[in-house]
């Protein structure tokens, strides 16, 4: 038997419970949900009707639960499942949630929080004010420990395939911190102005902003963060761009320069490798120098996006083509990662393909990339295909001159594979499209192109890629006369640089293992398109990022395994558990980058222009934080105690106990069952623990003001019996503390606000207990006002002000309004269900309200109707805190009488 006792919940019932335990000598596991013991009574101002320090109180109880010898306590945890034993004890599962924090050297400190740059509802001050996503659950924490909120992977984030921290570099630019999002992204990849200008984002098709009005303009933010480092640090880095390791020693070989091979140099020269690209071609950057056009992404963001990868000692060898990857390798490096993208051009196959006028897409690009462009003025261009560099080719010769550019493809529009705004754009800049049709044929007069010869197709059944396959239609041909001919159906590897050394595989590809990218040959992986065939810039970097992760893995000995960016993710939080967190979202204009798009554009100046600061800030403002947590790593950067630990997940562990004391305690009534009251539609609307926190000592601002527009109320309102005493939501009970409370708060209000005229609507006053009547009566001397009658309704004026229609039924009898500036829920208590979850094979008994059931509560409090399990507090029904304490203290000799019980009986088995 591991433990004594279980007790669940660390309320003033559970800490009683497992102190007095504690000090008879029993081993007692304290189970509590939330990050610190203490329940709801910490959160109070005072206590009633002493108007004690409800935490001075509470503070000593929680230090001396937390630190005494005989008790475990399990914080941000909770019970999943109890079963018992065929002995009588139980097995408890208690599922330890992580709080991203190393706790043992926590030292909490707070300056995650500061540092941090999300803030959510704060739900020790009932939502009235923000905490941050990295938090101290509240000053008087115990244990004062730090954690991080994270309820998932933000859709951005988990649909990057670059596991680039999207929220975090939004987050950041939200809140000023521009280098550190420019930072954020180079931990991933240098590219970071490529990927500001280039991506295609798929982080904002999942953005949970596009169910309302749009996406957030997350590659715009990252492009500002990209030209604001780069206007202030210049397109060279005077020094490294980032830390990097120690060298050691090792060496590593990259063959291509495209976005997977230098993300992958980037990763290993920063671990202290040293790191050689070889490049065929005279400047590096693969397609996205080569291909790319300079409208979309100039070459000197691509220069600039280079030179932090040559900042941390890359070398970059050009004109350099590899034949001989064992040669190479023998040359005196440790590995090899090959990264030479898809060079090869898929030809048509059809007649005069090889005529003067007649280029594959891939050339045709390269050579205007490289100045040696050719002069289509006037000519007449047809280009075959329609994926993206298909659009590029298009585009590209309209600004060569071409008069007339025409796009033919064999499938629908819908089929296209390029993204729908290259699409979009390349016709508004006056490219024609022409579907469902392929060519037979490019025509040719000696031996220059005059045009291409056209079969029309039809839709049949979908083929491998999902698409609908096109199927000829006889004798439907038809021709186009043009000047060029631009092919672009198709692209694949080159392999004779590995195909007589590793197994080359469907469309050239090389062999890898999917999920380290190690060929056959150990020392040999491949990252990017010449593995996957051709995708996309971030999934290149993903790639790269992959294999440079696997290649210090394998090169230093150990298990190819770890690679977290992309593996070892949170679940993606759906959208729909975003939106179900507020009920309703005020309207946000999209922000979108301006494009100039011109008819038969004639140059090559970049089309979209930047977002402005206030854009980028404006369009960053309007991110829904869905993860909470926006791995942004600030609290990772500001921690002295190196503490934070964003790979650790959830344990789940068991546990024998000889009882288990419930004392799960009670939810408040969820005031917006009450419409007609208008909490949650109306800000000045306010619970009682919403005015408990604005009177405490802790509380988040310096005075009492109302939520709406931080006005002193002068005219406050409380109504009675909020969800209490109200069969209409289903709670009859009374709950015995909201009469007290309200008193209890009347007082406070009026040393606060001395000139504040208070009144409270009550049905009748419950002042049951030592002193409760005086209390009440020492408040009306003070000036409080009661009114006796139900509050049918609440209505807001345009200034924020209430209107209270009532029945005064101790005065007139007539319906009346008053007019307030602050009105106060005195929200009743109900029952905790989740109690109803605990136990899996023999149901914990509940009584007619829900609450835990005591069979004989006169005669034997605490005992519920399962051997062996006991409740304590209000986890059995309505209690102030004076009897919250005495109900524990009862819950606590029947346990140990049970114990006891238990003790006699095996000690009698064994001596029988």
């Amino acid at each position: 038997m591991d433990y004594d006792v279980l007790v669940i919940g660390s309320g003033i019932g559970g800490m009683e419970s497992a102190i007095k335990l504690g000090d008879m000598g029993h081993k007692v596991l304290l189970v509590e949900k939330e990050a610190s013991v203490g329940g709801r009574m910490i959160l109070l101002s005072k206590v009633f009707p002493t108007l004690d320090c409800a935490s001075c109180i509470s503070g000593p109880k929680m230090s001396s639960t937390i630190n005494h010898p005989n008790i475990t306590t399990k914080t941000y945890s909770e019970v999943t499942g109890i079963k018992r034993r065929p002995d009588g004890r139980f097995t408890a599962s208690v599922k330890e949630k992580s709080t991203f924090v190393d706790w043992a050297a926590c030292t909490g400190c707070s300056d995650c929080q500061t540092a941090c740059t999300v803030a959510v509802p704060d739900e020790f001050n009932a939502d009235l004010a923000a905490r941050r996503a990295a938090y101290i659950a509240f000053p008087q924490a115990v244990p004062k420990k730090a954690v991080l909120d994270r309820e998932g992977t933000s859709p951005c984030i988990g649909a990057c395939p670059a596991g680039i921290k999207a929220h975090g570099y939004v987050s950041l630019v939200r809140s000023g911190k521009d280098e550190e999002a420019f930072q954020l992204v180079l931990d991933a990849t240098p590219l970071v102005g490529t990927l500001g200008r280039a991506c295609y984002a798929p982080c904002e098709s999942e953005c949970t902003r596009t169910k309302l009005e749009g996406p957030v303009p997350i590659r715009l933010i990252k492009r500002f963060a990209a030209d604001q480092h780069y206007a202030a640090h210049g397109e060279t880095p005077s020094g490294p761009a980032v830390e990097v390791a120690a060298p050691n020693g090792k060496r590593v070989a990259v063959v291509g320069s495209g976005p997977a091979g230098l993300t992958a140099a980037w990763q290993l020269a920063r671990q202290g490798y040293q790191v050689t690209i070889f490049e065929k071609r005279s400047q590096p950057g693969g397609f996205l120098r080569h291909a790319i056009p300079s409208y979309r992404l100039p070459h000197e963001v691509v220069d600039a996006d280079i030179a932090n990868l040559t900042s941390i000692g890359v070398e970059i060898e050009c004109d350099a083509k590899i034949d001989d990857l064992a040669a190479l390798k023998d040359s005196g490096y440790d590995a090899v990662v090959v990264a030479t993208g898809t060079q090869h051009a898929t030809p048509m196959n059809v007649p005069n393909e090889d005529a003067a006028g007649s280029v594959n897409g891939l050339d045709f690009l390269a050579d205007v990339a490289n100045d040696n462009a050719p002069d289509l003025t006037g000519k007449r261009v047809v280009v075959v295909g329609g994926g993206n560099v298909a659009m590029d080719a298009a585009r590209v010769s309209l600004r060569l001159g071409a008069a007339d550019v025409k796009v033919v493809y064999r499938r629908t529009r819908a089929e296209m594979p390029a993204h729908h705004v290259e699409a979009d754009d390349a016709e508004a800049e006056g490219a024609r499209f022409e579907f469902l049709v392929t060519p037979l044929e490019v025509l040719a007069t000696d031996g220059h192109v005059t045009g291409v010869r056209l079969q029309k197709m039809r839709l049949g059944e979908p083929d491998a890629s999902g698409r609908r396959s096109p199927e000829p239609i006889q004798g439907s041909e038809t021709s186009v006369a043009c000047d060029l001919v631009i092919s672009t159906i198709g692209m694949s590897p080159d392999a004779t640089l590995y195909e007589n050394v590793v197994t080359v595989g469907r469309g050239k590809r090389i062999t890898v293992d999917p999920h380290t990218l190690q060929t056959e040959v150990p020392y040999l992986f491949a990252a990017g398109d010449v593995a996957t065939g051709a995708t996309d810039i971030t999934r290149a970097i993903g790639a790269g990022r992959r294999a440079a992760h696997m290649v210090d893995r394998w090169v230093t000995g150990r298990p190819l395994t770890g690679f977290t960016a992309l593996d070892d993710r949170l679940d993606t939080i759906g959208h729909d558990t975003v939106l179900s967190r507020q009920t309703a979202f005020g309207h946000r204009n999209p922000i979108k980058g301006a494009v100039d798009l011109q008819k038969l554009p004639r140059d090559f100046h970049e089309i979209e222009s930047p977002l402005t600061e206030t854009e980028a800030r404006s369009g960053a403002g309007s991110c829904l934080d869905c993860g909470v947590c926006s791995e942004c790593q600030e609290c990772v950067h500001a921690c002295p105690a190196d503490a934070i630990r964003m790979d650790k997940r959830d344990v789940e562990n068991e546990f024998d106990v000889g009882a288990v004391v419930v004392s799960t305690g009670y939810k408040l009534f969820a005031a917006d069952n009450k419409p007609e009251y208008g909490w949650g539609r109306y800000a000045n609307v306010i619970t009682g623990m919403q005015m408990d926190r604005l009177l405490a000592p802790t509380r988040p601002f310096n005075t009492v003001l109302r939520p709406g527009d931080g006005k002193v109320p002068e005219r406050i309102a409380y109504i009675s019996c909020t969800g209490s005493r109200d069969a209409q939501v289903g709670n009859p009970l009374c709950s015995k503390v909201c009469c007290m409370y309200s008193i209890k708060q009347n007082q406070l209000i009026m040393g606060a606000l001395p000139l504040a005229d208070v009144t409270m609507h009550y049905m009748d006053m419950r002042a049951a207990g030592k002193r409760y009547d005086e209390f009440y009566e020492q408040a009306k001397d003070m000036g409080a006002q009661y009114i006796r009658g139900r509050v049918s309704r609440i209505t807001e004026k345009e200034n924020g002000d209430l209107v209270l229609r009532y029945e005064d039924t101790e005065g007139t009898g007539e319906i009346v309004e008053a007019e307030y500036d602050l009105v106060v829920l005195a929200v009743g208590i109900q029952p905790n269900r989740d109690v109803e979850r605990l136990f899996t094979d023999e149901p914990l008994g509940l009584d007619e309200y829900f609450y835990v059931a005591e069979p004989s509560e006169d005669l034997d409090p605490g005992v519920t109707d399962v051997p062996g399990v006991f409740v304590a507090g209000t986890a059995s029904g309505a209690k102030d805190i004076v009897d919250t304490i005495v109900h524990a203290g009862a819950a606590v000799a029947q346990v140990a009488a049970h114990l006891e019980k238990a003790q006699q009986t095996t000690k009698a088995e064994v001596l029988a």
